[in-house]
């Protein structure tokens, strides 16, 4: 099982994150095994995080240690201080078949119903799908994750027009459904600054 990570970045200088991102690649940690998508986003002066990893039963031995001996001393010399993460277990990963360019606008989209069940994220899907609408090609990337047991999700997509246009279908389908909370939850999107898809 996949572990997601969240956390705020403790700088008010967008310069720290890409220096910090030039020296890990000059260390070759730019793209640690194991990590399987990495996405900054949210203002410029107070980035966030969200990294998702192969849980580390899957990974190999020492891989996520090699990856914090690089990180740490770079994250001092740019003079960010790491805090403590929240830590989820992943339910589901839904991953384009491209990768994100360089051309529309980029969001992060994170939608959070009350109460919402496996269940009923597996009924959406699974109704999603059947609409044809389950892998759109606007959408890089999407997680579904446990929190304080009821499942959440962040996605990434590119264009702020097709992300919109699929949460109506989803707000849709959960009224066919009869689940009216997931039918009112809006979503919450914040612009992409940085994406690192280390994806196999």
């Amino acid at each position: 099982m996949a572990l997601l990570f969240k956390f705020e970045l403790s700088t008010h200088s967008v310069d720290s994150y890409d220096h910090l991102l030039l020296m890990l690649e000059e260390a070759g940690a730019s793209s640690p095994p194991g990590r399987l998508y990495h996405v900054a986003y949210g203002p410029k002066d107070r980035l966030k995080i969200v990294d998702v990893w192969d849980s580390p039963p899957t990974m190999g031995p020492g891989q996520f240690q090699e990856f914090a001996e690089a990180l740490l001393p770079a994250l001092k010399d740019v003079g960010i201080v790491l805090q403590e993460p929240d830590v989820h277990d992943v339910h589901t990963i839904i991953q384009s078949k491209r990768t994100a360019t360089r051309g529309p606008r980029r969001f992060l989209v994170k939608f959070d119903p009350p109460g919402m069940t496996a269940g009923q994220c597996d009924e959406i899907a699974n109704s999603l799908d059947e609409a044809g609408l389950g892998a759109p090609a606007e959408r890089l990337y999407h997680v579904c994750y446990r929190e304080d047991d009821e499942l959440r999700t962040i996605s990434v997509w590119e264009g702020e027009e097709a992300l919109r246009a699929y949460f109506d279908q989803l707000a849709l389908i959960a009224v066919d459904l009869g689940l009216t909370e997931v039918a009112r939850t809006e979503p919450v999107i914040e612009e992409v600054y940085h994406i690192i898809d280390g994806s196999p």
